[in-house]
């Protein structure tokens, strides 16, 4: 069969779909054009595509640009980002093929096409990639190329991309306060949480950012100044040079457990036999109180979206964070009520053990227990897939995400499909956008969408998820699907409370940060950001419990599941 005939072909079937009756929402015109870019690149993504190939590729390509202008999926696409940047990546397919094809007068039109629609992504890949060499003299390619940079140079704020210096200029200085100021005030989401006056805010900081002596110095107001919005997607990062000054830690792990804070981790035999245990309890820091000492040493610095998040940040991740020179000096109690003074390196020890599996099973019983700590390792889908067969031959599932910090909301997605044996609802979203002409914003929002049951592994038993505070970002995303689709119990403690689609930037000096420019709740509208999302069950965790080692909340879901 010719190529011509299979586009044909496949024209014609797009043709009969566009009649069908009933309306399209975003998320499926979204998948169609996603779906007729797999089709072309079926006949141009390989060696050295014959013309022919190219020429199916572009009529493919040129029905998914028919389809994206239809005046119905224009009006979908003002409400979904994701729809209305699937135009310039169709583009971007056809320059490719036209360029594949030599047809460079061709490419060059659909270039000019593609900067009108607002992208400036892959400049790197046209300047290097040896497909455009032919192009790159041509002063239409250098017109249309230079026009992406300069969109680039004011989006992507390179100008302000300085280098690291021991102590940044005044200019330099003032210039990152004003870009976080004004990335957040233009984009932040979650400003009826923050409730602050930003603009105030900003004035206030100008002086103390003026007034720092070292970029060290420097890139701690920019923390403070960023933890006033209260989010835990939106953050500052100090350049690398200020890493070990920063975030440096000795290997054990605490936690605050009914007002006081102790040892629940620890990853060196050599800090062990020193005394500093599992259930150790740490009095003072530094000769300040532990309470008091992260309540003003660590918790201002903290981008946080709720009292339990802040928590977490402030006496377990940041707590003996610092210079990896400089020692901490505790104050310490182990159970025996034993107290003595110690001084602790944050860092030179040849003995640490820490390693943390992404996924960890086992049987206890008849009850299966999965335990997944993040959702950043992709492999994490194959490997529940691989341990299904064991799963399906239990009576009830515990799946414990107390731990689990959040990745790609998908991986969660993944493992509640197999939960199911129909299709279910994932968060509503919203972003915003700043209407000039109105000085105000306007909101769009993305409709929950609907995903799919595996098709080919069902586990229909019972099953009990665990959270935590610690539970965050993507772990509340499959947390909230599980929740919504009542598919069964939440055991533990109330979640962080902050989720949603952060965006980078660069900053002075070679730190970073980042804005949270997405809103999420529940698919009914729900909100959890800045609340967090409360177990059916509740289970806190004690002293006697961490001193014995007992888990009361798997404890809990355990006889709820034999039952």
């Amino acid at each position: 069969m010719k190529p011509i005939l299979i586009t044909s072909l496949f024209l014609a079937f797009i043709s009969f779909e566009a009649k069908a009756q009933t309306p399209l929402t975003g998320s499926q015109a979204y998948d169609k054009a996603q779906n007729l870019r797999a089709q072309a690149r079926k006949f141009y993504d390989k060696d050295n595509p014959p013309k022919a190939d190219c020429d199916s590729a572009l009529g493919i390509l040129n029905s998914a640009i028919n389809f994206l202008n239809e005046p119905d999926v224009i009006e979908l696409a003002q409400d979904n980002l994701y729809l209305k940047g699937r135009k310039s990546d169709v583009y971007y397919d056809m320059i490719l093929c036209y360029t594949l094809n030599k047809q460079y007068d061709k490419a060059l039109d659909i270039f000019d096409k593609m900067g009108d629609e607002g992208n400036y992504y892959r400049i790197e890949f046209y300047e290097t990639d040896s497909l455009f060499m032919p192009m790159r003299s041509n002063p239409r390619f250098q017109s249309a190329l230079s026009r992406l940079k300069f969109r680039q140079a004011l989006w992507k704020d390179e100008s302000l991309k300085t280098p690291y210096r021991d102590n940044l200029s005044d200019a330099e200085k003032v210039a990152g306060l004003s870009l976080l100021w004004s990335q957040a005030k233009y984009n932040f989401v979650n400003f009826d949480h923050a409730a602050i006056d930003w603009d105030k805010t900003y004035l206030d900081y100008l002086p103390l950012v003026k007034n720092t002596s070292s970029t060290a110095q420097y890139y701690k107001i920019l923390q403070q100044f960023y933890a006033q919005l209260k989010d835990g997607h939106s953050n500052v990062y100090p350049p690398k040079e200020l890493s070990a000054e920063f975030y440096t830690r000795p290997p054990f792990r605490t936690e605050l457990i009914e007002g006081r804070v102790f040892v629940t981790q620890v990853f060196s035999d050599s800090l062990k036999k020193q005394g500093i245990t599992v259930g150790t309890e740490i009095l003072s820091i530094d000769g300040t109180p532990v309470l008091t000492y992260g309540k003003t040493q660590v918790a201002p610095y903290q981008s946080s979206s709720t009292p339990q998040d802040l928590d977490v940040r402030t006496f377990t991740y940041a707590l003996l964070a610092g210079p990896a020179a400089k020692p901490i000096h505790l104050q310490l109690r182990n159970s025996k009520r034993k107290t003595w003074q110690q001084d602790v390196s944050r860092t030179g020890y040849r003995d640490v053990k820490y390693s943390i599996p992404s996924v960890e099973y086992k049987r206890i019983g008849q009850i299966g227990y999965l335990t997944v700590n993040n959702f950043e390792d992709e492999k994490i889908i194959n490997q529940f897939d691989s341990l299904f067969t064991e799963i399906a031959n239990t009576k009830g599932l515990v799946i414990d995400i107390r731990n689990n910090g959040g990745g790609s909301s998908g991986i969660g997605y993944h493992i509640i499909s197999s939960l199911t044996n129909k299709p279910f609802k994932v968060s509503y979203s919203k972003v915003l956008r700043y209407i000039p002409t109105i000085n105000g914003i306007q909101w769009h929002e993305n409709q929950p969408g609907d995903w799919d049951a595996n098709g080919k592994q069902y586990y229909d038993k019972p099953v009990i998820v665990l959270i935590s505070a610690r539970t965050f970002s993507a772990a509340e995303d499959f947390t909230v699907a599980f929740d919504f689709m009542k598919r069964g119990q939440l055991i533990g403690q109330t979640t962080g409370g902050s989720t949603g689609q952060p965006f980078g930037f660069s900053l002075p000096g070679g730190g970073s940060a980042r804005v949270c420019g997405k809103h999420d709740a529940y698919p009914d509208g729900k909100e959890f950001v800045g609340i967090g999302i409360v177990p059916n069950v509740t289970v806190n965790k004690t002293v006697n419990d961490l001193r014995n080692g007992k888990d009361a909340a798997l404890e809990k879901a355990l006889q709820l599941l034999n039952k």
